[in-house]
């Protein structure tokens, strides 16, 4: 983890917490930042694509409803907009949605 400032609601650059993640595919940019654990120390959920009423990019991590590919939305925790490419994908961290 890493800080940078970055503009993720248009009202100018700010620090925020930026996640590296690791790189599943060379070529697929959303595996790397789609369904992986949340890189937030300590916490246990999973980063989930959560792009509706949102900008493209937009991430949550929730807690697995005990079905595959279905998750607690009364759990979401963090908030994240990806960004990167498919060699160096990232997480940045929306403290201001939490």
């Amino acid at each position: 983890m890493y800080h940078d400032e970055v503009d993720l609601h248009g009202s100018g650059p700010s620090e925020h917490e930026v996640y590296p993640v690791e790189t599943k595919s060379k070529h697929d940019y959303w595996t790397s930042v789609t369904d992986v654990p949340c890189p937030v120390p300590g916490c246990k959920q999973t980063v989930v694509w959560y792009e509706a009423g949102f900008v493209p990019g937009y991430r949550v991590c929730m807690a697995d409803a005990g079905q595959p590919g279905s998750y607690d939305i009364g759990s979401i925790c963090h908030h994240f907009m990806a960004r990167g490419s498919a060699r160096k994908p990232e997480l940045v961290r929306d403290h201001e949605a939490e």
